[in-house]
């Protein structure tokens, strides 16, 4: 069965998503990568807004891709152990590497980077690679390598490591891990809902091009949950920014287009007869100070994303993406509760006749293996993922960064996933005009 610790843990929105290959690195220059202007009313590929022009799936030379696919995984191949060493200080200062002691790292971070980035403590047990899919430093890198952390600490059979993989805003690791010539069987992936959605509407609306099966993946249990909030300026209200994206639209940061985030809000927008683009950005930083450099109207993040900038009072929550209030932030006036798009405490402003409850879609990820792993192999990072649960130094943790305790393993956290899959679709046919 199911667990679930949290009121709201059930609806959630996802890891961020994008379009063609694109890494995410520390230290990126605050600089927008040009507005996708993605009407709401029409079907859009992918790969065509970088130039402007949207072709057919039919008309795309067939051979680009694979050629792209073999320069990038040799391209990610030297480039991920960059990324780790560029953000390895930080990573060490907030403790996050495994077995490291946060209390003399910020110290010693710029003379061990090197070190720390390429031995990371062992255990002593057999490697097992956590494959992450996006940069070092972000949401889903710390999860993975707390959980790493603490499963090292709790059995000594398995030495957990983590290792970054990015490219496709997820796509690069999950072409990887589900082809059996480049990926080895005991590796786990952190699989993403994201990817999963943007895989499905791939396959049946052609949005992008998509070169693995998701079939190829079985998630071991959930390890991420979180909840998508919308945020503004304190100069801006959501009933202000509704009126705003009825009368000539509205620009959000938070993901690429058709990203988990874009499909939540913004079908929710295109219910309420308005209109959203989105301005991409190289990181939840960047994101951020689109918003409050006045680039764009909402930033669409997770609940940790802004707790500082909400706690300063330099941002506000006006929104969440869920059917039941959130009341983690603490603003320089106290605490706040944030209304909800549905449910009793359904925000006021949005329209009492629609139901909006097709908008919340799942947020986080699992840990996944190969589909035909060996079961006892399958059997053992079930049992270490719950023990990993259950110890305070993870769960704890957990709520601290405002993210959800959620669990759900196998064949259920499979059922899961296919049916967060469905609502992403529906949510698509909103945001399309196709529903």
């Amino acid at each position: 069965m199911g667990t679930l610790y949290r009121k709201d843990a059930w609806h959630f929105g996802a890891v961020s998503a994008g379009g063609d290959v694109h890494r995410q690195q520390a230290g990126d220059p605050h600089e927008s990568a040009g507005l996708y202007e993605a009407d709401l009313r029409s079907t859009v590929h992918f790969g065509a807004f970088a130039s402007g022009e949207i072709k057919p799936r039919k008309d795309r030379n067939p051979n680009a891709r694979k050629t792209r696919k073999r320069k990038n995984l040799k391209e990610n191949t030297t480039m991920k152990r960059r990324e780790f060493l560029s953000m390895s200080a930080v990573l060490a200062a907030a403790g996050l590497f495994a077995g490291c002691a946060g209390s003399n790292a910020g110290s010693t971070a710029a003379s061990t980077a090197g070190s720390a980035a390429s031995e990371q403590p062992s255990n002593g047990g057999e490697t097992v690679k956590i494959i992450c899919p996006y940069g070092v430093g972000g949401t889903a890198d710390i999860v993975a390598r707390k959980y790493g952390q603490v499963a090292n600490q709790l059995q000594k059979k398995y030495n957990f490591i983590v290792e970054n993989m990015t490219g496709g805003d997820g796509f690069a690791a999950a072409t990887y891990f589900a082809d059996s010539n480049t990926s080895i069987n005991k590796e786990l992936l952190v699989f993403g809902y994201g990817v999963c959605y943007r895989h499905d509407l791939g396959k049946e609306f052609g949005t992008e091009e998509v070169d693995f099966d998701r079939s190829e993946m079985y998630p071991i249990g959930t390890i991420d949950d979180r909840t998508w909030i919308v945020y503004t300026t304190p100069d801006q209200s959501l009933a202000s920014i509704l009126e705003k994206a009825k009368n000539g639209g509205i620009k959000m940061s938070g993901g690429n287009p058709l990203s988990d985030c874009h499909l939540s809000w913004g079908s929710l927008i295109a219910m309420e007869g308005g209109k959203v683009s989105v301005v991409p950005y190289d990181g939840g930083a960047n994101q951020k100070k689109g918003l409050t450099d006045g680039e764009v109207d909402v930033f669409v993040g997770t609940t940790q994303a802004a707790k500082d900038e909400v706690e300063a009072g330099t941002l506000i929550p006006i929104l969440a993406m869920n059917d039941r209030p959130f009341e983690g932030f603490v603003t320089p006036n106290g605490a706040i509760t944030v209304p909800t798009c549905a449910g009793e405490s359904k925000a006021p402003e949005l329209n009492a006749a629609n139901d909006y409850a097709s908008c919340i879609l799942p947020a986080g990820g699992v840990l996944a293996v190969h589909k035909g792993t060996d079961q006892a192999f399958i059997d053992e990072m079930v049992e270490i993922t719950k023990d990993v649960w259950n110890e305070p130094d993870y769960n704890e943790w957990i709520a601290s960064i405002l993210l959800n305790r959620f669990e759900l393993y196998g064949d259920e956290a499979e059922a899961f996933i296919n049916e967060a899959c469905e609502k992403a679709i529906n949510a698509y046919k909103n945001l399309s005009g196709q529903a």
